[in-house]
């Protein structure tokens, strides 16, 4: 098994935030209030609203006093300034096409990267933000007549950069479910554990661990015994899965888990309708699991956590479970074929990076990727792959090159 080494910084400079003096602590950053935040105004005066158990099918709440203590301790940012951050909530939000227009137009004001879906049923986002921006971002929430209290503790990543080239945010589903899962279906929620007690779950007699990523996230990081359903979407997954459980006992237990806790909170939702009383996720998925790692170093996730963005993944420990697909050493870094119509999602090594010119070995990808980008633009060809080869690399490497029928 190969292990790789995980530094932490032990000192940085830190912009200052707004009202606060801040010092880095390995690992974590703390704050600490010079004055009281007096002169927050707001466009409308804070009102009382009845609240919701739950952090994500949420009403509204009472405006913090403090806003800068609502998601600390804060994390070290990257050396490009950036943290990464997910965050996402179920409640009923109207006139969406505006709320994406205004969301677009001030957060990008702000400097902020990364992707948000909004729907009828709420918001899911996934951001790079400047840290100086930070404050302003949890102020913007909270001022906000649609967001104010409805946002729950940012779920920091494990590893932060300028994640995301630029801000993108459109209506569509907040998860590719396959089914409509309105807000009546979302409030049977699953059972939330927190991290420090998931272990203790995992140890469940007869527990049903499901894996509710794809198979290619399972692939370099997982906790032991989960199945993770062997299909390519989410739709398919969630089928699958309420198959698999409908021939369990109604009170069997089910544990579920994935990236930041939204595709659980879909289907344990979706599994409590069809009649399940014993399903329960991961609060705030693998990610929040890595910040317990990091703190206790004690683990039963093994691996990396994959992500959507341009990391393709952050460490959780150093154990290293899969191998490169054009030579088979040993490796988990997830790459794009640098000929963006080829776009093969699969795992490289720096030896077969070099070699390949950073693509999947065919002789037009690596023509093509060393054409000027202009040049790519203008010669650019349809895409090479379904979707289900483009995330399978076991389906088309031969002897460490990708293979495609329309090279015949």
């Amino acid at each position: 098994m190969f292990r790789r080494g995980v530094s932490v910084a032990r000192r940085v400079v830190a912009p200052r935030l707004r009202g606060t003096h801040v010092w880095i602590q390995p690992q974590l950053l703390y704050t600490q209030w010079i004055k009281p935040r007096s002169a927050i105004r707001l466009t409308e005066p804070a009102r009382r609203y009845t609240t919701h158990s739950s952090l994500y099918l949420r009403t509204h709440t009472d405006l913090p006093p403090q806003l800068s203590t609502m998601d600390a301790p804060y994390p070290v940012p990257g050396s490009d300034g950036f943290v990464t951050l997910s965050f996402y909530s179920f409640f009923s939000l109207q006139s969406i096409q505006t709320t994406r227009s205004h969301l677009q137009a001030q957060w990008e004001a702000l400097g902020i990267v990364g992707r948000v879906y909004v729907s009828n049923e709420g918001i899911n986002a996934q951001l790079s933000v400047p840290f100086a921006k930070i404050i302003d971002l949890r102020e913007w929430l909270e001022h906000s007549a649609v967001f104010r209290g409805r946002i729950s503790r940012f779920n920091w990543a494990l590893e932060h950069s300028q994640a995301f080239k630029a801000l993108h945010v459109r209506v569509r589903p907040l998860v590719a479910a396959g089914v409509e899962v309105g807000l009546d279906v979302l409030a049977n929620e699953p059972e939330y554990v927190e991290p420090k007690d998931w272990g203790k779950e995992l140890d469940t007699p007869d527990a049903l661990v499901l894996d509710m990523r794809n198979t290619y996230e399972y692939r370099v990081g997982r906790f032991d015994n989960a199945v993770c359903p062997d299909v390519d979407t989410f739709r398919e997954e969630l089928d699958q899965v309420r198959t698999m459980c409908s021939t369990r006992p109604r009170d069997a237990p089910i544990l579920m888990y994935c990236t930041g806790g939204i595709r659980c909170s879909v289907a344990g939702a979706v599994l409590r309708g069809d009649g399940l009383t014993n399903v329960k996720t991961l609060r705030g998925g693998v990610i929040a699991y890595g910040q317990h790692v990091r703190k206790t170093q004690e683990s039963r996730f093994r691996g990396k956590n994959f992500t959507f963005d341009k990391r393709r993944g952050e460490v959780v420990t150093s154990e290293i479970l899969a191998k490169c697909d054009q030579c088979g050493s040993e490796c988990d870094t997830f790459v794009n074929c640098a000929h963006t119509s080829c776009n093969l999602l699969f795992i490289q090594c720096p030896g077969c990076a070099e070699k390949h010119k950073k693509t999947c070995g065919r002789e037009l990808c690596v023509e093509r990727a060393q054409l000027s980008h202009e040049e790519r633009v203008k010669q650019k060809l349809p895409p090479q792959w379904s979707h289900r080869e483009r995330v399978r690399p076991e389906l088309v490497f031969r002897d460490g090159v990708a293979h495609n029928p329309l090279d015949n």
